[in-house]
């Protein structure tokens, strides 16, 4: 309590009123109540104090000392004597003749506190003071409320603000208050003491508590308790976002139909605090297993559990039955149904990445598990739309439909297995059967189809050229790209990355990646890669060179001199002004010194190995993890490059790979035992020799037409995926005919330093948004919305992930919706997303303007909005 009036009220009494009008030396405090014994110790503080007045409390010191002190050892020295307690009986007071004299004074404390609360003038509040007096009693507790209190309040928001400072709210609202009380409860032991409610039971407000409890969600109980209260509103807001019945074990628990919608709004914000997530989690599980929901589950369809959020065994429910629907549709899977339903879960709670990962919430894994369905779909639908055979007319007409459609199996499979090694993780076999399916597409349908189809087209006739229309060979690249780039613009700098093994379907990957980044530009090409497709002659091939070769122990020579080796390529580069340098080195170098290292060249190599090294020795389980890293790292180098003074960049490989996650059976094994004599390199997927000779079981050639040696150099590979032999790791392997092996990635990216119509084309934004109402006028307490993009997806149009709410004014009075516009589709129809959102019970003003916001989830601003009229009809009263 502030003390200053009640200190100034003592100094007139001690410097006025008395009989000389020089002040009373002595002042009579009686208080009955003992309402400010707390509080004395301060009021001799300050003036006071300095004013030489001397504070006596009667009830600690002897009254005989006390009179003595005040009468004969200092006569002339001003004291305030205070006493509590009913009075004394006259007969038995030592100080009467004292007090008599001395000028009285008394405090009404229930007037002073609303003084200090700023509710002087609501005078009918003093018998609700006294009755709060423990909470008054403290100075700290007082200060507290006297921060949050406004002129108006009334018993009701005096007790609600008062609840808040014992809860440690941040604000004086029910809501924040239940989090916090919900945040000390024990789901292991509910016996134990809730320190919140302790508090409340200490300062006489519990039983307000539960009061506001009940008309806040129409719960009535004659012994209300948190678990009970927790039970009924899990419950209900399980019952109020499920379709189908409601199994009778939960009815009886579900709030009645005002307090469910408020026991909605109340859930959700309780699942979108970043303080109490944690805690929302815990008492998820603890309180599904209480209801038994898992049981309850199987009652229910997928379409009836889609938007439920409350029990993370809802969530592995949807998960399950998506799989099986997905393995069971097969190849006539609707993939982009089930890619905007497990976007959709991955926008909620349970499976939201953006949110930390718990010990009861696995997010990560969840999340997961919706990618691998994603990918796993779509590689489905895709083998649906080919048919059971893959078929084309020639090598080229292979060589573009891998190209521009069948390289995306090889991306699903990988991301797909990327996704699902993670929910693997986890220990849970959801995805075990749709991998298998996976697996049997991908190895038994994909890779058999378009082995046998393109073995048979390179032997017929693609093997004497080694060439295809408008096809650029690898071993040309810097003749006819790097050497007009340079000639074109004698100031361009041109940096080249080569990825040791970077192959086709990650470079589309990266180009995605790129071309969503302000001021770049990129795009791919294919290169047809030297056969065999491996480091040596593919990173040879890439350099400049009149003539290719080969030295008697296999190295291969450019212009007679070794090429193996970063000091063998910058001899090589030397001659045109260029240099070689590994790509953590590039990374290393801060912007002054990578300037100063750029200078003097004008082509740049830069060397990135971690494909090869990971997957080629001894870590071919990781392969795919390989090839994520390299999409960063390769995009990293991209923009490091760009800060030293470079603005055009070429990202390539030297060959691609085949993998698969299950190792190869003995189908795959190649029945040729004994290599040629003549071998001088002997791999899983070539041989290297002279006079090899031929053989049915491979597809043998020259390399002076596959990769332009002058030597007299010949080369075996097996046809299809087989390997020659098992020997060492052989899921990973290169070096063969495949699309996958020798279709060699050529990204061109440009950067954009200035501004204008180029810095325009490279501008990236996110898609627009629109709302569709039919009406502006709301009449039930649940309500659609539908909402949808301006345009399409593209590379410079990204997605947009928003937070959906009505709010009055800065007060959100619905729950909030998670949802995510990424629809690249030509359709229209299928950029509109709908939302449902529930209204608070309350009053609502049919003539005000309230508004539904659609919020950027990233950067708080809002996108759209929309004024609103509430007009609710009979829903919320029964």
């Amino acid at each position: 309590m502030d003390l200053t009036h009640i200190q100034g009220h003592l100094r007139r009494l001690f410097n006025s009123g008395g009989h000389d009008h020089a002040g009373h030396r002595i002042v009579y405090w009686h208080d009955q109540a003992g309402e400010f014994v707390e509080e004395l110790d301060n009021i001799g503080i300050g003036e006071l104090h300095e004013d030489g007045v001397s504070l006596v409390r009667i009830d600690d010191e002897s009254t005989f000392g006390i009179k003595f002190r005040v009468l004969l050892d200092e006569p002339k020295a001003r004291f305030v004597l205070y006493q509590r307690g009913p009075h004394i009986d006259p007969a038995g007071d030592f100080l009467l003749d004292i007090k008599k004299w001395a000028a009285p004074f008394a405090a009404d404390r229930s007037t002073m506190v609303l003084r200090e609360l700023g509710l002087v003038d609501e005078l009918t509040l003093k018998p609700y003071i006294v009755d709060r007096a423990k909470y008054f009693g403290s100075r700290e507790r007082l200060q507290k409320l006297q921060k949050l209190v406004v002129p108006g309040d009334g018993e009701f928001q005096l007790d609600l603000k008062i609840l808040a400072v014992l809860a440690k709210a941040t604000q004086p609202q029910l809501s924040l208050i239940l989090r916090n009380v919900l945040a000390e409860a024990d789901p292991k032991d509910w016996t134990a003491e809730n320190r919140v409610l302790a508090e409340f039971g200490r300062f006489d407000v519990l039983t307000r508590f539960w009061e506001f409890i009940a008309r806040e969600f129409r719960y009535q109980d004659d012994k209300p308790s948190v678990r009970n209260l927790l039970l009924r509103l899990f419950a209900t807001d399980f019952a109020r976002h499920a379709s189908g019945r409601i199994p009778q074990a939960l009815q009886h628990l579900i709030l009645p139909n005002g307090g469910g919608a408020n026991a909605v709004v109340f859930m959700d914000g309780w699942r979108d605090s970043s303080t109490h997530q944690a805690g929302y989690d815990h008492m998820s599980a603890s309180t599904a297993e209480d209801l038994r929901i898992r049981d309850h589950l199987s009652g229910f369809s997928l379409v009836d559990l889609t938007a439920v959020d409350t029990f993370i065994d809802v969530e592995k429910r949807i998960a399950s039955l998506l799989t099986r629907q997905i393995n069971e549709a097969a190849e006539t899977v609707n993939s982009v149904q089930v890619s905007d339903l497990a976007k959709t879960r991955q926008d909620a709670y349970w499976a939201n990445r953006n949110k930390p990962t718990t010990h009861d919430a696995p997010r990560r894994s969840l999340h997961a598990v919706y990618d691998a369905l994603i990918h796993a779909s779509a590689l489905l639908a895709l083998k649906g739309e080919m048919g059971p055979h893959i078929r084309t007319n020639s090598a080229d007409e292979t060589w573009e439909l891998y190209t521009g459609k069948l390289f995306r199996i090889d991306q699903l499979y990988r991301l797909f297995s990327e996704a699902t090694d993670i929910a693997e993780g986890e220990g849970w076999d959801i995805l075990k059967d749709l991998r298998q399916h996976v697996e049997d597409v991908y190895g038994n349908w994909y890779l058999a189809e378009l082995g046998s189809l393109w073995t048979g087209q390179v032997q017929n006739g693609m093997l004497q050229s080694w060439s295809l229309p408008a096809t650029l060979n690898q071993y040309d690249f810097f003749r006819r790209v790097v050497k007009p780039l340079l000639e074109n613009d004698p100031e361009r700098r041109v940096v080249i990355i080569v990825s040791d093994a970077f192959r086709y379907e990650a470079a589309h990957e990266l180009l995605q990646v790129l071309n969503g980044q302000d001021r770049i530009r990129a795009k791919l090409d294919a290169m047809v890669g030297v056969l065999p497709s491996y480091t040596a002659l593919g990173m040879a091939s890439l350099l400049p060179h009149e003539r290719l070769g080969y030295a008697a122990d296999g190295t291969v020579l450019i212009d007679g001199k070794s090429s193996s080796g970063l000091d063998a390529r910058n001899k090589i580069l030397g001659l045109v002004s260029g240099v070689a340098v590994k790509a953590s080195d590039l990374m290393d170098m801060k912007k002054d010194k990578g300037k100063e290292f750029f200078r003097p060249y004008r082509v740049i190599y830069v060397y990135h190995d971690q494909i090869d090294q990971t997957a080629d020795r001894g870590n071919e389980e990781k392969t795919f993890d390989a090839v994520r890293t390299s999409i960063e790292e390769i995009n990293g180098l991209v923009r490091r490059a760009f800060t030293f003074n470079c603005n055009f960049a070429l990202v390539t490989a030297d060959h691609g790979f085949l993998f698969q996650n299950e190792a190869p059976g003995i189908a795959q094994k190649n029945a040729i035992k004994d290599k040629p004599a003549g071998t001088f390199i002997a791999k899983k997927r070539y041989l290297i020799g002279e006079n090899l000779g031929t053989d049915s079981g491979a597809i043998a050639g020259h390399i002076s037409t596959t990769a332009k040696v002058t030597t007299d150099t010949e080369f075996w590979v097996p046809k299809g995926v087989n390997r020659f032999h098992f020997v060492g790791g052989s899921r990973f392997v290169h070096g063969g005919a495949m699309p996958q092996e020798i279709c060699v990635p050529l990204l061109r990216i440009q950067y954009s330093r200035g501004e204008g119509k180029e810095r325009e084309r490279t501008r990236v934004s996110k898609v627009g948004l629109a709302l569709l109402l039919h009406s502006n006028r709301i009449t039930t307490s649940r309500h659609r919305f539908t909402i949808t993009q301006t345009e399409a997806i593209t590379a410079r149009r990204q997605a947009v992930t928003v937070r959906v709410a009505v709010f009055d004014e800065d007060v959100q009075i619905s729950n909030a919706e998670i949802l995510t516009f990424d629809s690249s589709a030509a359709d229209m129809n299928a950029w509109k997303r709908d939302v449902w959102l529930t209204l608070v019970n309350q009053t609502f003003d049919s003539r005000k303007h309230y508004k539904l916001i659609v919020r950027d989830t990233d950067d708080q601003l809002d996108l759209v909005s929309a004024n609103v009229t509430i007009s609710l009809a009979f829903d919320n009263d029964f």
